[in-house]
């Protein structure tokens, strides 16, 4: 996350555990990116159900009351970070001290949810020909990409170096995410087109 940054508000390690402490199974990474995908596509309200389907299968102590506002804290946070002028959007993720293996893991999966959130929020997105379809489209097909990284064993034992660098796809990611929700935030009658 980008110090000083409203994400700073949502502490990763603390909705992480909340989460995992109310019985779901669901990576708090995924959670994150499901959201931002909706918000971009659909926007508070695609947001708000994407979350609620996501978790519909889960253990019911997953519905708590300090779970659910985190929850909703999730959703307003990313959307005010999304909208706002300042452009300090950042995918929610472990810190830098994580090991390297959960920190590839998390970024996959929140890539996964992004993917997940636009997918059932708006179907067609990035499909289209024109400019701007083309790019959402490539940013999609990359982050699908992403979604499937993952270190070697070599490396997870640190016997070897990844062949990426992290810090260049999670800012690759956070620019990504800012780009797509410019594009789809004020066309809410394409992402509802789109849904149906």
């Amino acid at each position: 996350m980008i110090p000083g940054s409203a994400t700073s508000t949502l502490d990763y390690d603390r909705l992480h555990d909340a989460l995992a402490d109310a019985g779901a199974v669901v990576a708090l990474a995924e959670l994150h990116g499901g959201v931002c995908g909706a918000l971009c596509t659909g926007g508070v309200a695609a947001a708000q159900r994407w979350l609620a389907d996501c978790l519909d299968d889960q253990e019911p102590a997953a519905a708590t009351a300090d779970v659910a506002q985190d929850l909703d804290d999730l959703v307003t946070v990313s959307w005010q970070v999304l909208a706002g002028q300042e452009l300090v959007f950042a995918p929610l993720l472990p810190s830098d001290d994580a090991p390297l293996a959960e920190q590839v893991q998390a970024l996959a999966l929140w890539c996964h949810g992004f993917l997940g959130g636009v997918g059932a929020t708006a179907p067609g997105i990035g499909r289209a020909n024109d400019g701007a379809g083309a790019a959402i489209g490539e940013i999609l097909g990359d982050f699908a990409e992403i979604s499937r990284a993952g270190l070697s064993d070599e490396e997870a034992a640190g016997r070897g170096q990844p062949d990426f660098a992290l810090a260049e796809l999670q800012e690759f990611v956070r620019v990504s995410v800012q780009i797509v929700f410019d594009e789809l935030s004020y066309q809410p009658a394409l992402a509802a087109r789109d849904s149906h």
